[in-house]
């Protein structure tokens, strides 16, 4: 496998979290078998190379190239190591098991600044300079909105990294994401503080963005349908606003019990804790969207407030997953802090396996063929395979997205974070 360019854990530690987002920049270009970079005036980009044991029939691999759109300048540089060491853990894996033995996944790293105007240059460079068959990438649902239909004109697919709805909303052919969207996010959290805890009275509070305004759609249409409860209260907010006890008071008036704190940042989320305790009684129970699962939390929040705290994601340490124990030790050992993956690299893994699964799934075929990207994203679009996230089956949804179900993450007041074991 040619990449161009540790232990099961039960929890994320406090300390983990803030080495990692510190340290990681530190690693840079950094591949496990040397590699060279290039840059041109449309992107810069960046090869390396590994090494996988098992030969084709015919004692040639086939190069499948696979773009990664990653932050490798900007303010979220620091994710360009994170990618690098994903996808080295999950090369070594698929390596070592000879689960691909009729290719050869050779990435080619483009900078997409992590800005929406970044995206699209990194994506003209991915589709007409190098030339991929897939692409993985971009961290934000506006990125993928202003390059998606790039993709969608060259037929070739693009697996994203992000979960909000907008991106599968449009109708496109050739995209899959690789964690489940805020709606999914939105109706597990319904299930788990209704459904499984017995909440009577929700307050939902989320920021006054499309996205955010899409997800507290949901939840509000998902909680009516499926438990046939209205919100107690609903308010939409931005970041600027940081007094909440207008808020609060109208939540107390409603009688309510649980609070929902969607999109917004995880400071003002402390804020609204805060005012929450103060004007609703210690016993208000309080959740959030994935918003809450990020490192902030651990500069913003106090021990004992964050203590509880609940929220959906897509990657938990979680000690049934057969998978994360190999991937965890040898992501560790390529971050030079040998801290523990999170939810964004966790992503990156499991596109790794996507296209992994859907080459097997399509059998030896030539990637320089004129329909090749046309059948690898066919394949993509059914694929079924058990990641580090959990299981997907994207045959099971008509949209691109392959993981029907979040997970539920819960703090600690030693702010450390782990899985919530609990079912309907």
């Amino acid at each position: 496998m040619l990449a161009k360019e540790g232990t099961n854990m039960k929890k994320i530690s406090r300390r983990n979290f803030l080495s990692i987002c510190g340290a990681m920049a530190a690693v840079g270009a950094m591949t496990a078998c040397g590699g060279s970079s290039s840059g041109s005036s449309t992107a810069a980009s960046s090869t390396g190379s590994a090494t996988a044991s098992a030969a084709a029939g015919d004692g040639t691999k086939k190069i499948v190239k696979v773009a990664v759109m990653c932050p490798m300048s900007g303010q979220s540089q620091q994710f360009y190591a994170q990618y690098q060491a994903a996808i080295q853990a999950a090369s070594d894996v698929i390596a070592e098991d000879n689960m691909l033995p009729d290719y050869e996944l050779e990435f080619e790293y483009i900078d997409d600044k992590g800005t929406t105007d970044g995206a699209p240059t990194a994506a003209t460079f991915a589709l007409d300079q190098y030339g991929c068959n897939v692409s993985i990438g971009h961290m934000l649902t506006t990125m993928i909105l202003a390059d998606g239909q790039y993709f969608e004109d060259a037929q070739t697919p693009l697996l994203g990294i992000v979960s909000g709805p907008a991106s599968v909303s449009q109708g496109w052919e050739y995209l899959c994401i690789e964690t489940g969207t805020d709606l999914v996010q939105g109706d597990t959290l319904i299930d788990y503080l209704v459904g499984y805890l017995g909440y009577k009275n929700i307050s939902l509070i989320n920021i006054n963005t499309e996205g955010g305004m899409t997800a507290a759609k949901e939840i509000e249409r998902y909680l009516k349908e499926a438990y046939g409860m209205d919100l107690a209260t609903h308010e939409q907010m931005s970041n600027e606003d940081t007094d909440y006890t207008s808020v609060a008071l109208n939540a107390k008036n409603a009688g309510t019990d649980c609070v929902i704190y969607w999109g917004l940042n995880q400071a003002n989320g402390q804020l609204c804790y805060t005012a929450m305790h103060q004007y609703c009684g210690d016993d208000i129970f309080f959740a959030g969207g994935t918003n809450l699962a990020q490192n902030q939390m651990l500069t913003t929040w106090s021990a004992q407030d964050i203590d509880g705290v609940v929220f959906p994601v897509g990657y938990i340490p979680d000690p049934e997953n057969k998978l994360q124990p190999r991937i965890t030790e040898k992501y560790s050992g390529y971050i030079s802090t040998g801290d523990a993956l999170t939810d964004v690299p966790a992503r990156v893994v499991d596109a790794v396996f996507h296209v992994t699964t859907a080459l097997n799934d399509m059998g030896a075929q030539d990637p320089e063929s004129k329909d090749f990207n046309k059948n690898l994203n066919a394949a993509l679009r059914k694929a079924t395979f058990d990641g580090v996230q959990g299981h997907f089956d994207f045959g099971a949804f008509d949209n691109g997205v392959g993981l029907g179900q979040m997970n539920i993450g819960v703090w600690n007041s030693d702010f450390e974070m782990s899985k919530v074991e609990w079912s309907l």
